[in-house]
């Protein structure tokens, strides 16, 4: 929400006064994790103007100007409002977590102060942080080393509106996986007197949350990392800068199973050990009650296995009936009797959901937190009745994942197109009180973690057709404007390509099954591996025309994820070719294997790189090239065969790339609408990027939107609102999408559509499409959505799902195709007409629109 105050802050507001840097003020009742977001501020303050601010606990006796910080009932605050003129804190009085920053001009002197105004502790600190943020200092400059450059002069830029209180109550991230980054990293260069993952690493999490305006955690829990509380250090670092902990979906009451449950494993049943368990959860509680928390409830196996206690469904809901109802208990004993002001949350997960189904009951006050399919697709929206829950809803999501069908835990590659789709609908369905997504080790999930709570923070932020914008501002705010276009446009190509495949999932059968070639043409593969030699090319670049102080930055953020992902192509695919020609073409073999060798070699150096080379040597042991390990094997790639030396030639001899296609444009008519698209047969196929429409109809409230940067090829198109009804086929208040195309060919067609694998808004479990033809009624298509099953992890990993359907005959001539509105939720990304089966390719047909 959009906080407008009647006098706000403007560009005039200078740090320094004559050369000195003007006092922050805090009152010295304010709480702690206040305090400390203002030390940190004056340092920001400092870094960018070279000069540390004094900070203050009374306002100043002399007539100067000042900075001061505090909660809207603050004494100082209190104080200097009442000598304010027209500040309206009313606004933000009783809201959760808003700031308002306003200038207030003064009787005292000629320059005006600075009020940062909070509603609540946290409030303040994300308004501290917003100053530090719009001064200069990026909230990843010690996690990315984004540099700060010095401004002397540097003044407040807040011509855009004060950001007032968030859109999602609860937003924070789950470390996880950490076993390949984060914590060899803490282990060896952060932390090394501790040797692990511990207070240390997690202040400097801490403080990344607040400036990323998020409040929760969700700690480190595998086997190879310490417990969180472990060390009852962490949870008071926690405290003292103002975080609200929590635990995961299979961690309740606030353990960390695999390192805390001290008993035999298979003790950890509440059916054959219920005062045991019980006893380990009232523990926790015992020793954490005075720190914030939020509370998870429910119960899994260890390590995220399945629930032990019961056999059929039936059994396993009545158990976790009992459960709850014990572990509420135990809330209400060590916390207060009113269950209500003690925030709980449910997450139906895996297998839990299908309890859910068959009538769990959760109790009203319990956050409902409704998981993704482990890809980044949100398996069930709140229903009607889910949204009058007095606990709301909420998501888990997934950035990164161990497990089924393959892992992904190297490069983070699920575009913001995608991300923004799943959690808007998300929130217009009633997914409003906590969001957190699965970042594993954190680096290199950076501008993925930042989007995601950015878009907790400020749901209305970006629209559909303007998701990209985040991107440039994200480059614009890390590494200046002059080269901001570039390294927009540079990470939009790396997304667009990583999102056809993920670099860990360049292989196309799964673990412990026979080995099956990529569905890729040549010309495919050779137009993929072109593409990204083409952003390299021009990262590098960018890094040549960037300062030097940006280098260490732009690696990690730029150039590690684009080199990295190409080489990982490069060696998968020559690697193919290689194998292919084994026993036919001993010269072009011999020139394939060179070329896996000298990607492997490239991997190997840019990884090398990124722990030895940035920073003097800070992010050592933090990035690991997938497969890390041989562990885990039944959700991982299997390691790339490099061919030895002997085998392979000692000079690459490049052939030459096909052709492209012919240019159609001046095959299409002449009298195209202006601004219009049309579309024209080449081969027998008419093939549409779907955001590419000719014209759009919208009866009622519903309208077709292009959802920029969702599809495997550029955009996407959905229905929105995300919450509209579902429609029967045929209905006259249906929203359309209609796309002109003429043929050359008669006969019968068909229709193949490229669609996004998303579960429908409605969870009828099937997604719908309505297609018509000219005149005609509308032809049906229904995809069933399973999680699990074959069809579900092709659709995953290729990230799309496919369907056809006979669309009748077609005479030669000019048609109009229509894309019609049933179900919310169905995300199209392309789709071709044809009057032959369409050739085996992976990405389907290009598309044959003409130009105008």
């Amino acid at each position: 929400m959009l906080l407008l105050l009647s006098n706000p802050v403007t560009a005039s507001f200078r740090f320094l006064e004559n050369g000195q840097p003007l006092p922050i003020v805090v009152s010295p009742d304010s709480p702690g994790p206040i305090h400390r977001a203002a030390r940190n501020l004056a340092s920001d303050i400092e870094r960018v103007t070279g000069n540390a601010p004094d900070l203050l606990d009374r306002l100043p006796s002399i007539h100067q100007p000042f900075i001061l910080i505090g909660q809207v009932d603050d004494p100082l605050i209190r104080q200097r409002l009442s000598t304010a003129q027209s500040i309206d804190t009313a606004s933000i009085t009783g809201k959760w977590e808003a700031y308002s920053i306003v200038e207030s001009e003064s009787t005292s002197h000629p320059t005006p102060d600075l009020l940062i105004i909070g509603s609540d502790v946290r409030g303040t600190i994300f308004g501290i942080y917003e100053v530090s943020r719009r001064i200069g200092v990026s909230p990843w400059y010690w996690w990315a080393d984004v540099p700060v450059i010095p401004n002397p002069g540097v003044t407040l830029d807040a011509t855009t509106p004060i950001t007032g209180s968030p859109s999602v109550k609860y937003r924070g991230i789950f470390i996880n996986d950490e076993d390949w980054g984060l914590q060899p990293w803490a282990s060896h260069t952060h932390d090394p007197e501790l040797g692990d993952i511990g207070p240390k690493t997690y202040a400097r999490v801490f403080e990344l949350l607040l400036r990323l305006k998020a409040n929760l955690l969700w700690p480190a829990m595998h086997e190879v990392t310490r417990a969180f509380n472990a060390d009852s250090d962490s949870a008071r670092i926690a405290s003292e800068y103002g975080i609200i902990m929590g635990s995961s979906h299979a961690e309740p009451m606030l353990r960390n199973n695999v390192r805390e449950w001290s008993l035999p494993k298979e003790h950890y049943n509440f059916s054959t050990h219920p005062r045991e368990v019980l006893s380990y959860w009232d523990k926790r509680i015992s020793a954490n009650k005075d720190c914030e928390n939020i509370y998870t409830l429910g119960m899994r196996g260890i390590h995220d296995s399945g629930m032990t206690a019961g056999n059929s469904i039936e059994e396993k809901v009545a158990f976790l009936d009992t459960i709850l109802r014990e572990q509420r208990d135990i809330l209400s004993r060590h916390l207060g009797n009113d269950l209500s002001r003690i925030p709980q949350v449910f997450t139906p997960y895996k297998e839990v959901l299908e309890l859910y189904d068959n009538g769990l009951t959760i109790p009203d006050e319990v956050t409902l937190v409704w998981p993704d399919d482990n890809h980044g697709y949100i398996r069930h929206f709140p229903t009607t009745a889910e949204q009058q829950r007095t606990g709301g809803s909420g998501i888990y999501y997934h950035l990164s994942y161990l497990g089924a069908p393959l892992s992904y835990l190297w490069l983070q590659t699920t575009p913001p197109g995608v991300i923004w789709q799943q959690m808007h609908q998300a929130w217009t369905n009633g997914a409003r009180t906590l969001w957190v997504a699965n970042v594993g080790d954190i680096k290199p999930a950076e501008c993925a973690t930042g989007f995601f709570l950015e878009l907790a923070w400020d749901i209305h932020r970006w629209q559909p057709e303007t998701i990209e914008a985040f991107i440039h501002d994200w480059a614009k705010r890390e590494f200046g404007p002059d080269q901001s276009g570039e390294i927009a446009s540079i990470i939009e190509g790396y997304y667009e390509l990583n999102f056809q495949r993920r670099p860990e999932h360049l292989q196309w059968w799964m673990p412990h099954t026979r080995e099956t070639a990529s569905p890729l043409t040549q010309r495919e593969k050779q137009e993929r591996l072109a593409a990204f030699a083409n952003l390299i090319q021009r990262a590098q670049a960018v890094e040549a025309a960037l300062p030097t102080v940006f280098h260490d930055a732009f690696f990690q953020l730029v150039l590690y994820p684009v080199a990295a992902s190409a080489a990982a192509n490069q060696r998968v695919f020559h690697s193919e070719r290689y194998r292919e020609l084994f026993f036919d073409d001993n010269a072009l073999r011999r020139q394939h294997g060179l070329l896996v060798r000298q990607a492997d070699k490239r991997l190997q150096e840019l990884t090398h790189h990124y722990n030895h080379g940035l920073s003097n040597g800070k992010w050592r042991h933090m990035m690991a090239i997938e497969p890390a390990d041989y562990n885990w094997r039944s959700y991982r790639t299997a390691a790339i065969p490099i061919p030895a030396e002997n085998m392979v030639a000692e000079q690459w001899k490049p052939t030459l790339l096909p052709q492209p296609a012919e240019d159609i444009g001046a095959l299409l008519p002449q009298d195209l609408p202006e601004g219009g698209h049309r579309f024209i047969e080449i081969d027998g196929v008419i093939a549409i990027e779907t955001e590419h429409f000719t014209h759009r109809t919208s009866p009622a409230d519903a309208l077709w939107r292009v959802v920029a940067g969702a599809g495997r090829s550029g955009d996407a198109v959905a229905i929105f609102p995300e919450n509209s009804p579902t429609l029967d086929p045929g209905a006259k208040n249906a929203a359309t999408l209609e796309y002109d195309f003429t043929t050359q060919s008669s006969g019968p067609v068909q229709l193949t559509a490229w669609l996004l694998p998303t579960f429908p808004a409605n969870n009828s479990g099937i997604l719908r499409l309505a297609i018509s033809l000219d005149d005609d009624g509308p032809t049906i298509i229904e995809i069933p959505r399973e999680v699990g099953d074959d069809p579900w992890k092709q659709a995953v990993l290729n990230a799309t799902v496919t369907a056809t359907a006979a669309l009748g005959l077609l005479e030669t001539g000019p048609h109009i195709l229509r894309l019609i509105q049933l179900d919310p939720g169905v995300v199209v990304d392309k789709i071709a007409l044809h009057f032959e089966p369409l050739p085996t390719t992976y990405l389907g047909p290009k598309e044959t629109r003409a130009r105008n």
